[in-house]
């Protein structure tokens, strides 16, 4: 339905894009995202006639945007900009009403549709951000496009209005209705656009589904910030940490860990740039779930399973691999005590060991970890809490 071939494009010295080339079938709901600068919006001006390439074509059902008429876009093509701004008193009416230019008659069925008839007789300038987008947005399906264009809908509207809009974006779009979407909401984009184009510096970094694109590897390399994809109900969704700060970047640590016990750890050495593994977790454990979902390097055992020789050896592999072992608060019974004999070992290899919260009361359903804590006392070390450990690595930084 549209083609960008080879589009060459720049506002005086600055390039935005050179050799871009995009296809957008019809019934898309394609999302694009990317840091600021990267040509979201330029784009979208490309796509709609109200910019031209400098080289390169863009092609709207097989007719150069460029040569035709405004009326023949308008009449395929609307726009939802990111500001839009009225000098004159116009009611909410008046300006729905203004994208019927093109087709004729009245546009009451949108103000109904998008819940807008108690603002009808309202000035447009009295109206909220967030009324006012719903307002543009009117204005734009009352010009009936077979193409949708939007430029960070959502950005003034708060949380119920954003998923009432984009419920309302998913229903046209399954009755035929082509959007494309800019977006700076990545999660809003990995719910609800079928296909994501992830633009860096002017070019596409990522384009296909969205798990697909927006992949923490992806996002730290575009955005430079640490994040991580989870499921919750079958649904993805994205969190973020603070831009990569690697203050012990390289230095590997092992945590024996499990039940959740190392979760904390695990994500802040992660994202402290430090090489992370693991061990011995069952699977689906939630810290194995976190290492697995990071890539890490673990010992894994099967679920609801004793840690076999099998696995216990590989967990002294990584840990032989270790500058640092951390031992997780973790609950210790016969199925996983093998971990405090991998601690111990640690020590006799010389490692640093640390310990966290070495008062086992109520984790120790063996009876046995207090003779293994005898035993590395002297050359272990033990913290209170995580929190404690943390500032600690502040000494080790790179």
């Amino acid at each position: 339905m549209i083609k960008v071939h080879d589009v060459w494009f720049s506002y005086e010295e600055a390039s935005v894009f050179e050799g871009l080339s995009i296809e957008i079938e019809k019934g898309e709901f394609l999302g694009v995202v990317g840091p600021n600068g990267s040509g979201k919006s330029t784009l979208l001006k490309l796509v709609s006639g109200s910019l031209k390439p400098q080289r390169g074509s863009v092609l709207l059902e097989g007719h150069e945007v460029s040569f035709l008429s405004r009326k023949e876009v308008a009449q395929r093509i609307a726009v939802v900009p990111q500001e839009y701004h009225l000098e004159f008193d116009f009611t909410v009416e008046e300006v729905v009403e203004m994208g019927r230019y093109v087709r004729g008659g009245k546009g009451e069925h949108i103000l109904e549709e998008l819940n807008l008839m108690p603002l009808a007789r309202r000035s447009f300038l009295t109206l909220s951000g967030g009324e006012k987008q719903r307002v543009v947005l009117a204005q734009a399906l009352a010009q009936e496009p077979s193409i949708l264009l939007l430029d960070e809908p959502a950005s003034h509207l708060d949380i119920s209005y954003q998923l009432e809009l984009f419920d309302l974006l998913s229903r046209l779009n399954r009755d035929g209705l082509t959007l494309i979407c800019v977006l700076h909401d990545l999660n809003l984009a990995l719910s609800y656009c079928k296909r994501l184009i992830l633009l860096s510096e002017g070019s596409i970094f990522a384009a296909g589904r969205a798990e697909e694109v927006l992949t923490p590897e992806n996002l730290g390399h575009v955005y430079g910030v640490s994040a991580e994809l989870h499921s919750h109900f079958g649904k993805p969704f994205l969190t973020f940490f603070s831009p990569f700060e690697k203050v012990n970047e390289g230095l590997q640590i092992h945590i024996i860990c499990g039940g959740g016990s190392g979760s904390l750890l695990i994500h802040e050495l992660y994202h402290r740039g430090c090489r992370v593994s693991l061990g011995a977790v069952n699977t689906l454990d939630s810290d194995e779930v976190i290492g697995r979902k990071l890539s890490l390097p673990m010992a894994v055992e099967a679920p609801f399973s004793p840690i076999s020789d099998e696995t216990h050896k590989r967990n002294l592999e990584l840990i032989d691999r270790a500058k640092i072992v951390i031992l997780a608060p973790l609950p210790v019974g016969p199925g996983n005590f093998k971990n405090l004999l991998a601690l111990e070992k640690a020590v006799y290899l010389g490692k640093e060991v640390w310990v966290v919260n070495p008062d086992f009361k109520g984790r120790d359903f063996t009876g046995r970890v207090g003779e293994i804590i005898s035993r590395i006392k002297e050359k272990a070390r033990f913290f209170s809490s995580e929190e404690e450990v943390l500032k600690e690595l502040e000494n080790w930084a790179s």
